[in-house]
Protein backbone atom coordinates (compact mmCIF):
# COMPACT_ATOMS: atom_id res chain seq x y z
CA UNK A 1 0.00 0.00 0.00
CA UNK A 2 2.85 2.45 0.72
CA UNK A 3 3.73 3.31 -2.93
CA UNK A 4 0.04 3.80 -3.75
CA UNK A 5 -0.54 6.05 -0.75
CA UNK A 6 2.65 8.01 -1.49
CA UNK A 7 1.55 8.59 -5.09
CA UNK A 8 -1.92 9.64 -3.95
CA UNK A 9 -0.66 12.11 -1.34
CA UNK A 10 1.89 13.56 -3.75
CA UNK A 11 -0.89 14.49 -6.14
CA UNK A 12 -3.45 15.84 -3.72
CA UNK A 13 -5.61 12.81 -2.93
CA UNK A 14 -6.67 12.62 0.70
CA UNK A 15 -7.90 9.88 3.06
CA UNK A 16 -11.52 10.34 2.02
CA UNK A 17 -10.60 9.80 -1.65
CA UNK A 18 -8.73 6.58 -0.89
CA UNK A 19 -11.44 5.39 1.49
CA UNK A 20 -14.04 5.92 -1.23
CA UNK A 21 -11.92 4.04 -3.77
CA UNK A 22 -11.39 1.13 -1.37
CA UNK A 23 -15.10 0.86 -0.63
CA UNK A 24 -15.86 0.93 -4.35
CA UNK A 25 -13.27 -1.82 -5.02
CA UNK A 26 -14.65 -4.00 -2.23
CA UNK A 27 -18.15 -3.59 -3.64
CA UNK A 28 -16.92 -4.54 -7.13
CA UNK A 29 -15.23 -7.68 -5.77
CA UNK A 30 -18.28 -8.62 -3.71
CA UNK A 31 -20.46 -8.32 -6.80
CA UNK A 32 -18.07 -10.54 -8.80
CA UNK A 33 -17.76 -13.21 -6.09
CA UNK A 34 -21.41 -13.08 -5.00
CA UNK A 35 -23.72 -11.67 -7.74
CA UNK A 36 -26.46 -11.02 -5.20
CA UNK A 37 -24.30 -8.29 -3.64
CA UNK A 38 -24.89 -6.16 -6.71
CA UNK A 39 -28.63 -6.24 -6.04
CA UNK A 40 -28.93 -6.42 -2.26
CA UNK A 41 -27.65 -3.65 -0.05
CA UNK A 42 -27.89 -5.90 3.00
CA UNK A 43 -25.79 -8.64 1.38
CA UNK A 44 -23.22 -6.11 0.19
CA UNK A 45 -22.92 -4.70 3.73
CA UNK A 46 -22.54 -8.17 5.26
CA UNK A 47 -19.92 -9.34 2.77
CA UNK A 48 -17.76 -6.21 2.89
CA UNK A 49 -18.33 -4.76 6.35
CA UNK A 50 -19.30 -1.42 4.76
CA UNK A 51 -21.99 0.25 6.93
CA UNK A 52 -25.40 -0.28 5.39
CA UNK A 53 -26.01 3.48 5.22
CA UNK A 54 -22.96 3.76 2.92
CA UNK A 55 -23.42 0.43 1.14
CA UNK A 56 -26.61 1.61 -0.56
CA UNK A 57 -24.81 4.63 -2.03
CA UNK A 58 -21.78 2.55 -3.07
CA UNK A 59 -24.06 -0.01 -4.74
CA UNK A 60 -25.57 2.72 -6.87
CA UNK A 61 -22.12 3.80 -8.10
CA UNK A 62 -21.40 0.32 -9.51
CA UNK A 63 -23.41 1.19 -12.60
CA UNK A 64 -20.78 3.84 -13.50
CA UNK A 65 -17.86 2.18 -15.26
CA UNK A 66 -14.17 3.01 -14.93
CA UNK A 67 -14.11 4.42 -18.47
CA UNK A 68 -16.73 7.03 -17.57
CA UNK A 69 -14.86 7.92 -14.40
CA UNK A 70 -11.66 8.40 -16.41
CA UNK A 71 -13.56 10.54 -18.89
CA UNK A 72 -14.75 12.72 -16.01
CA UNK A 73 -11.17 12.95 -14.75
CA UNK A 74 -9.99 14.12 -18.17
CA UNK A 75 -12.82 16.68 -18.34
CA UNK A 76 -11.98 18.06 -14.90
CA UNK A 77 -8.30 18.30 -15.84
CA UNK A 78 -9.15 20.37 -18.93
CA UNK A 79 -11.39 22.67 -16.92
CA UNK A 80 -8.79 23.30 -14.22
CA UNK A 81 -6.04 24.00 -16.74
CA UNK A 82 -8.33 26.34 -18.70
CA UNK A 83 -9.45 28.16 -15.56
CA UNK A 84 -5.86 28.69 -14.37
CA UNK A 85 -4.71 29.83 -17.81
CA UNK A 86 -7.51 31.86 -19.42
CA UNK A 87 -9.73 32.95 -16.51
CA UNK A 88 -7.25 34.77 -14.28
CA UNK A 89 -6.89 38.25 -12.80
CA UNK A 90 -4.03 40.77 -13.12
CA UNK A 91 -1.69 38.75 -10.87
CA UNK A 92 -2.44 35.36 -12.37
CA UNK A 93 -4.93 34.41 -9.63
CA UNK A 94 -7.90 32.37 -10.93
CA UNK A 95 -11.01 34.54 -11.06
CA UNK A 96 -14.23 33.89 -9.17
CA UNK A 97 -16.73 33.12 -11.93
CA UNK A 98 -20.46 33.95 -11.90
CA UNK A 99 -22.74 30.97 -12.48
CA UNK A 100 -24.99 32.95 -14.83
CA UNK A 101 -24.12 32.79 -18.57
CA UNK A 102 -21.93 35.55 -19.92
CA UNK A 103 -18.37 36.43 -20.79
CA UNK A 104 -15.81 35.13 -18.27
CA UNK A 105 -18.50 33.17 -16.41
CA UNK A 106 -18.49 29.56 -15.29
CA UNK A 107 -20.81 28.53 -18.14
CA UNK A 108 -18.34 30.25 -20.49
CA UNK A 109 -15.51 28.16 -18.99
CA UNK A 110 -17.51 24.95 -19.44
CA UNK A 111 -18.48 25.90 -22.99
CA UNK A 112 -14.82 26.35 -23.93
CA UNK A 113 -13.31 23.37 -22.09
CA UNK A 114 -16.14 21.06 -21.02
CA UNK A 115 -17.97 20.27 -24.21
CA UNK A 116 -21.75 20.02 -24.01
CA UNK A 117 -21.95 19.20 -20.32
CA UNK A 118 -24.45 21.32 -18.31
CA UNK A 119 -22.53 23.98 -16.41
CA UNK A 120 -24.33 23.47 -13.09
CA UNK A 121 -23.71 19.70 -13.18
CA UNK A 122 -20.02 20.31 -13.86
CA UNK A 123 -19.83 22.76 -10.96
CA UNK A 124 -21.47 20.22 -8.64
CA UNK A 125 -18.87 17.64 -9.70
CA UNK A 126 -16.02 20.07 -9.04
CA UNK A 127 -17.49 20.74 -5.59
CA UNK A 128 -17.85 17.02 -4.93
CA UNK A 129 -14.13 16.37 -5.57
CA UNK A 130 -13.14 19.44 -3.56
CA UNK A 131 -11.83 21.55 -6.44
CA UNK A 132 -14.37 24.37 -6.38
CA UNK A 133 -16.61 26.09 -3.87
CA UNK A 134 -19.44 28.58 -3.85
CA UNK A 135 -18.60 32.02 -2.45
CA UNK A 136 -20.93 34.04 -0.25
CA UNK A 137 -21.58 36.16 -3.34
CA UNK A 138 -22.80 33.15 -5.31
CA UNK A 139 -19.73 32.76 -7.54
CA UNK A 140 -17.63 29.70 -8.38
CA UNK A 141 -14.20 29.81 -6.77
CA UNK A 142 -11.33 27.46 -7.61
CA UNK A 143 -9.83 25.99 -4.44
CA UNK A 144 -6.11 25.62 -3.83
CA UNK A 145 -6.30 21.84 -3.63
CA UNK A 146 -3.86 20.11 -6.01
CA UNK A 147 -5.22 18.12 -8.93
CA UNK A 148 -3.70 15.52 -11.25
CA UNK A 149 -2.54 17.66 -14.15
CA UNK A 150 0.71 18.36 -15.93
CA UNK A 151 3.07 15.41 -16.09
CA UNK A 152 0.65 13.04 -14.34
CA UNK A 153 -2.13 13.08 -16.94
CA UNK A 154 -5.28 10.94 -16.62
CA UNK A 155 -3.86 8.65 -19.33
CA UNK A 156 -0.81 8.11 -17.14
CA UNK A 157 -3.01 7.27 -14.17
CA UNK A 158 -4.92 4.76 -16.30
CA UNK A 159 -1.71 3.13 -17.53
CA UNK A 160 -0.31 2.88 -14.02
CA UNK A 161 -3.53 1.34 -12.77
CA UNK A 162 -3.41 -1.36 -15.45
CA UNK A 163 0.23 -2.22 -14.70
CA UNK A 164 -0.55 -2.64 -10.99
CA UNK A 165 -3.82 -4.42 -11.79
CA UNK A 166 -2.23 -6.98 -14.13
CA UNK A 167 0.58 -7.87 -11.72
CA UNK A 168 -1.82 -8.13 -8.78
CA UNK A 169 -4.19 -10.31 -10.84
CA UNK A 170 -1.37 -12.76 -11.55
CA UNK A 171 -0.34 -12.92 -7.89
CA UNK A 172 -3.96 -13.35 -6.80
CA UNK A 173 -4.49 -16.14 -9.35
CA UNK A 174 -1.37 -18.00 -8.24
CA UNK A 175 -2.31 -17.71 -4.55
CA UNK A 176 -5.90 -18.84 -5.11
CA UNK A 177 -6.18 -22.44 -3.80
CA UNK A 178 -9.30 -22.97 -5.96
CA UNK A 179 -7.71 -21.85 -9.22
CA UNK A 180 -8.26 -23.96 -12.34
CA UNK A 181 -5.07 -24.77 -14.22
CA UNK A 182 -1.39 -24.24 -13.51
CA UNK A 183 0.06 -21.10 -11.94
CA UNK A 184 0.84 -18.22 -14.27
CA UNK A 185 4.46 -17.42 -15.02
CA UNK A 186 5.82 -14.93 -12.47
CA UNK A 187 9.52 -14.58 -11.76
CA UNK A 188 11.87 -11.89 -10.58
CA UNK A 189 15.54 -11.53 -9.81
CA UNK A 190 17.38 -9.07 -7.61
CA UNK A 191 20.88 -8.35 -6.44
CA UNK A 192 21.91 -9.89 -3.11
CA UNK A 193 24.40 -7.08 -2.57
CA UNK A 194 23.65 -3.42 -3.34
CA UNK A 195 25.11 -1.91 -6.52
CA UNK A 196 26.39 1.62 -7.00
CA UNK A 197 28.36 3.74 -9.41
CA UNK A 198 29.36 2.19 -12.73
CA UNK A 199 27.95 -1.24 -11.83
CA UNK A 200 24.51 0.21 -11.09
CA UNK A 201 24.51 2.25 -14.31
CA UNK A 202 25.68 -0.72 -16.38
CA UNK A 203 23.04 -3.05 -14.94
CA UNK A 204 20.33 -0.44 -15.54
CA UNK A 205 21.40 -0.13 -19.19
CA UNK A 206 21.57 -3.92 -19.56
CA UNK A 207 18.07 -4.27 -18.15
CA UNK A 208 16.66 -1.73 -20.59
CA UNK A 209 18.40 -3.31 -23.57
CA UNK A 210 17.64 -6.95 -22.77
CA UNK A 211 14.14 -6.22 -21.48
CA UNK A 212 13.21 -4.36 -24.65
CA UNK A 213 14.80 -7.08 -26.79
CA UNK A 214 12.86 -9.78 -24.92
CA UNK A 215 9.52 -8.01 -25.35
CA UNK A 216 10.26 -7.32 -29.03
CA UNK A 217 10.99 -11.02 -29.55
CA UNK A 218 7.62 -11.97 -28.05
CA UNK A 219 5.86 -9.29 -30.09
CA UNK A 220 7.48 -10.49 -33.32
CA UNK A 221 6.49 -14.09 -32.59
CA UNK A 222 2.87 -13.09 -31.99
CA UNK A 223 2.86 -10.98 -35.15
CA UNK A 224 4.03 -13.97 -37.21
CA UNK A 225 1.34 -16.17 -35.70
CA UNK A 226 -1.35 -13.64 -36.59
CA UNK A 227 -0.04 -13.30 -40.14
CA UNK A 228 -0.14 -17.07 -40.63
CA UNK A 229 -3.67 -17.24 -39.26
CA UNK A 230 -4.82 -14.51 -41.65
CA UNK A 231 -3.19 -16.34 -44.58
CA UNK A 232 -4.96 -19.58 -43.70
CA UNK A 233 -8.29 -17.79 -43.55
CA UNK A 234 -7.73 -16.12 -46.91
CA UNK A 235 -6.74 -19.44 -48.54
CA UNK A 236 -9.83 -21.12 -47.14
CA UNK A 237 -12.08 -18.31 -48.33
CA UNK A 238 -13.41 -17.63 -44.83
CA UNK A 239 -14.58 -14.12 -44.10
CA UNK A 240 -12.37 -12.94 -41.18
CA UNK A 241 -15.23 -10.81 -39.86
CA UNK A 242 -17.55 -13.80 -39.79
CA UNK A 243 -15.38 -15.97 -37.52
CA UNK A 244 -16.97 -16.37 -34.08
CA UNK A 245 -14.76 -15.53 -31.12
CA UNK A 246 -13.52 -18.61 -29.26
CA UNK A 247 -15.07 -18.43 -25.77
CA UNK A 248 -11.78 -19.78 -24.36
CA UNK A 249 -9.67 -17.07 -26.01
CA UNK A 250 -7.68 -14.79 -23.69
CA UNK A 251 -5.90 -11.47 -23.94
CA UNK A 252 -2.41 -12.28 -22.67
CA UNK A 253 0.77 -10.31 -22.06
CA UNK A 254 4.09 -10.13 -20.28
CA UNK A 255 5.40 -7.21 -18.24
CA UNK A 256 9.02 -6.32 -17.48
CA UNK A 257 9.80 -3.66 -14.88
CA UNK A 258 12.74 -2.41 -12.84
CA UNK A 259 12.56 -1.98 -9.08
CA UNK A 260 15.04 -0.73 -6.51
CA UNK A 261 15.22 -0.33 -2.74
CA UNK A 262 17.44 1.67 -0.44
CA UNK A 263 19.91 -0.25 1.71
CA UNK A 264 18.73 -0.55 5.36
CA UNK A 265 21.33 1.91 6.65
CA UNK A 266 21.02 4.42 3.79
Amino acid sequence: MLPLVRMAMRHGLAHDDLHEALQRSMAECAKDLHPGAGRSTAQLAILTGIPRSQADRIKETLVVGAAEELSNLTLIGRLIVGWQRDFVGPYGIPMELPLEPGEHSFPDLVRRFGGKNPALEVFEELKRVGLAELTSGGKARLTNRPFITGRLRPESVERMSWVIHDLAETLDFNLNPDRIGPARFERRMYTHEPLSGASLAAFRDLTKEEGQSFLAKLDNWLDEQLKEARKRRRRSGIDPNGIPVDPNAKHVGVGVYWFEKNTPDA
